[in-house]
């Protein structure tokens, strides 16, 4: 990446900066900055994507689909807090509303923080290059993909559900169930793509099982990501298609959907005696007869730069900065439970800076876990966010290539391996809960590349080099 490139990274940074003095238009500059870094790096200006494949065939890749996604929520999802601080509500102007500028200050202050984490982040994946990867292995030339993706889903499935009753092996199973998850979805849309009826009604049967079962979990993201990945998969050869649905599909997530879930929560946590599935189907009628607004959940769960602009005013001013506290806490978390009987809990841990920075009361039954740009400010101030967005992105852009190395390219490595067992990487989450994740995900990862090699659905490329190469 040339100086010149490297520079233009931080040209709305210094713009930011520039109009700092006026909150407003530094917020603005800092929140479309975000975009602009969206257009340089998926054009390939600041360096060429890979041309392995064309572009709409590997939005999977991290430069894009977990640049999108976490770059999204965590730093561009702020505009509607910002809104609403400055007076609009429903998306309408509230007559004579009083703008508190202190408040706009504070909000401008956290976003400039966000560019910069987006600033980092796209360096650490710089660093290791986007490219694509040298492989070391292939996928056998002669294999059927059809039974492949059918096999390895049920495999997972298996997996995911003996790992959940194993002592030692619990955590495994989210790992698990999200690999099959993601590999079921992705032989749903191959056998569309290719035609193939028993596929089609296979998969379908597991995708539907696994999108209903999403439905009462009481969350958005799983029923959200489920649509996702279909559209990702499906556009590069229907693109009008998904084009098409786009807008309605956005429309369900941000403004239906959120109004089922709290529907869901409120059922689940009242005292009527009711299924599952009951609960479900109440949640789904009053979601799509409500009136109403989500505006709530647009100004205040889709964002947490409320929350972040509560840690920077008590960071450092009352609470001095945690230093490599966090990284510590991280390392004792890696240890199982089955070795450390009274091994810390991970929540309580983690719960426990958010109720010292008073961003909420330690009585309030709620978990609101910092992100993890949040941890990084807390751990060091600005040299924090540089510093841990760039391990970040250099750390899921060499795992990345790794799982494209050791699988045979992108389809297997990158677009079920590597995002079916990192999906942690897709939002982020405290330091804790990241490392604890990254690390089991890496020995599941070459655990299942064994296997496949050693039962021959993958080859050896360069024969001279030995097997403890990817060790």
């Amino acid at each position: 990446m040339s100086s010149v490139k490297y520079v233009s990274l931080f040209l709305p940074l210094i713009l930011s900066y520039v109009l700092e003095l006026d909150p407003i238009s530094s917020y603005f500059a800092a929140w479309i900055g975000s975009f602009v870094l969206f257009y340089l790096s998926l054009t390939g200006f600041i360096a060429p994507l890979p041309n392995d494949l064309p572009f709409a065939q590997q939005l999977m890749r991290p430069i894009i689909i977990i640049q999108l996604i976490f770059c999204g929520f965590n730093f561009c999802s702020s505009i509607f807090y910002f809104l609403d601080t400055l007076g609009m509500q429903d998306f309408k102007w509230r007559p004579n509303y009083y703008v508190d500028m202190v408040k706009v200050n504070k909000i401008a202050g956290a976003q400039r923080y966000y560019l910069l984490g987006h600033i980092s982040l796209l360096i650490g994946m710089y660093s290791r290059s986007i490219n694509k990867q040298k492989q070391l292995y292939k996928v056998r030339e002669d294999l059927n993909w059809s039974a492949f993706l059918l096999g390895f889903t049920f495999l997972a499935f298996i997996a995911s559900l003996v790992s959940k009753f194993v002592g030692g092996l619990s955590q495994l199973s989210q790992q698990f169930t999200n690999l099959c998850f993601l590999s079921g979805t992705y032989a749903l849309c191959y056998a569309i793509i290719k035609k193939d009826k028993s596929l089609i009604t296979i998969a379908g049967f597991f995708y539907s099982y696994s999108f209903i079962n999403t439905l009462v979990s009481g969350f958005k993201e799983p029923v959200i990501i489920s649509i996702l990945l279909v559209c990702i998969f499906m556009y590069p050869y229907y693109k009008k298609a998904v084009s098409f649905l786009a807008i309605p599909l956005i429309y369900i997530c941000f403004f239906i959907l959120p109004i089922y879930v709290q529907a869901f929560r409120d059922a689940v946590s009242s005292e009527e005696n009711k299924s599952a599935e009951q609960i479900r189907d109440e949640a789904l009628n009053t979601a799509l007869e409500s009136k109403k607004s989500n505006w709530d959940f647009l100004t205040g769960r889709l964002s947490e730069i409320g929350m972040f602009t509560t840690y920077i005013e008590s960071t450092p001013k009352r609470i001095p900065y945690y230093g490599f506290d966090l990284v510590g806490n991280s390392l004792v978390v890696l240890v199982p439970r089955i070795a450390w009987k009274d091994k810390p809990i991970t929540e309580n841990m983690v719960m426990q800076r958010v109720f010292d920075a008073g961003v909420v009361s330690n009585l309030a039954k709620v978990s609101a876990k910092p992100m993890y740009i949040v941890d990084g400010y807390l751990s060091g101030g600005i040299l924090g966010i540089m510093l841990s967005l760039f391990f970040y992105g250099y750390a899921l852009q060499y795992i990345c290539g790794l799982a494209e190395s050791w699988f045979g390219g992108y389809f297997l490595g990158t677009a079920i391996i590597f995002n079916g067992l990192f999906p942690i990487f897709w939002r982020g989450l405290s330091f804790e809960f990241i490392l604890n994740s990254v690390l089991y995900s890496l020995l599941t990862m070459w655990v299942i590349q064994r296997f496949l090699y050693g039962y021959d659905f993958l080859e050896k490329i360069y024969d001279d080099s030995p097997d403890s190469a990817i060790l």
